[in-house]
């Protein structure tokens, strides 16, 4: 039987869409309809979010099922991929060149004029605050700034849809909420943007939509408040990397819905917490009213794990 596309007019479009890597089933008869605004694609390492990117960015083709983005195949219309911005997973930033050479390099490539791609480059650097690094080396960059020069390259040539792989991985508090108001003000302006995370709640301030995915599943998909209300059952683990980590151990302590705090070893700081909307909305005030020096943070939690086992068991209806 032939698969029959969901939801005409959608944005990103599979219809009982299978991928297989030799024996491995990274998709599983994934039927998925993602409209305007932002989406968030959360699920766990390894549960098919990197595929669904692959395939919606036309890096490759389904082993079965159909794939339609702005209502082509992205795989077959290359036209379509100038359509598209994509900011990858990982640091594959240029390391030799300047964030201004790097960005009007890939918008170069994109198709734009090389008097417009400087001309957006400097515009987009700007605007996300790389202003005084703009002629400085991407080795210097720490890695907030490599993923706000990687998402200024993605978006330098206007696409219509933005997908973002992972793009808050490692990326230091006050770098995020910056790197999180500009996909906002650009989804305000009309793009379309899928963002993948392993964590709801980096997430949720800005998204409109949750997709949960795991082991290649559409497990739910709802509004943020529909999906944190399964999240927030089961408590959540934050890390961090600060030059004072006892200092920062008190001050979190001290926060509502800090069940526990643990130093690992000289720079790393376990937080646990049940309440992390509240957690990840206080913490940039904590760490700019004392003057932390924090360098990463990331979710090492096993919470959408718990969620999904209740979801695959049938808890969740």
């Amino acid at each position: 039987m032939s698969a029959t596309l969901p939801m005409p007019g959608a944005t990103i479009e599979l219809a009982a869409a299978v991928k297989r890597y030799g024996p491995i089933l990274a998709l599983n008869d994934l039927t998925l309809s993602v409209g305007g605004g932002i989406t968030g694609l959360v699920g766990p390492n390894g549960a098919g979010k990197s595929t669904i990117i692959g395939l919606v960015t036309g890096l490759m083709p389904p082993s079965s099922g159909k794939v339609r983005v702005l209502g082509s195949d992205p795989w077959t219309d290359t036209a379509l991929r100038a359509r598209i911005g994509y900011c990858p997973d990982g640091d594959r930033a240029w390391h030799g060149m300047s964030g201004r050479e790097f960005v009007t390099r890939l918008g170069v490539l994109a198709g734009l004029d090389p008097a417009d791609a400087a001309r957006n480059a400097e515009d987009a650097l700007v605007r996300i605050g790389l202003s005084a690094a703009l002629d400085k080396p991407i080795s210097q960059y720490s890695k907030g700034m490599r993923q706000k020069a990687k998402l200024c390259q993605a978006v330098l040539h206007r696409p219509e849809l933005l997908v973002l792989d992972e793009p808050l991985n490692g990326v230091d508090p006050l770098s995020r909420v910056e790197i999180l108001k500009t996909l906002r003000e650009m989804a305000a302006q009309g793009m379309a943007i899928l963002v993948s995370s392993h964590v709801l709640h980096e997430l949720e301030t800005a998204i409109d939509r949750v997709v949960l995915i795991h082991r290649g599943r559409l497990l739910a998909e709802g509004t943020v408040e529909e999906i944190r209300d399964l999240l927030d059952e089961h408590p959540h683990a934050v890390r961090l990397e600060a030059q004072e980590p006892r200092k920062l151990a008190s001050a979190l302590l001290a926060l509502e819905g800090v069940v526990g705090v643990q130093l690992l070893d000289g720079k790393t700081v376990d937080v646990t917490t049940r309440d992390p909307g509240q957690f990840y909305a206080s913490l940039p005030e904590v760490i700019t009213a004392s003057g932390f020096a924090v360098e990463a943070l990331w979710s090492p939690d096993s919470n959408l794990e718990a969620v999904f086992r209740y979801l695959v068991k049938g808890g969740g209806g």
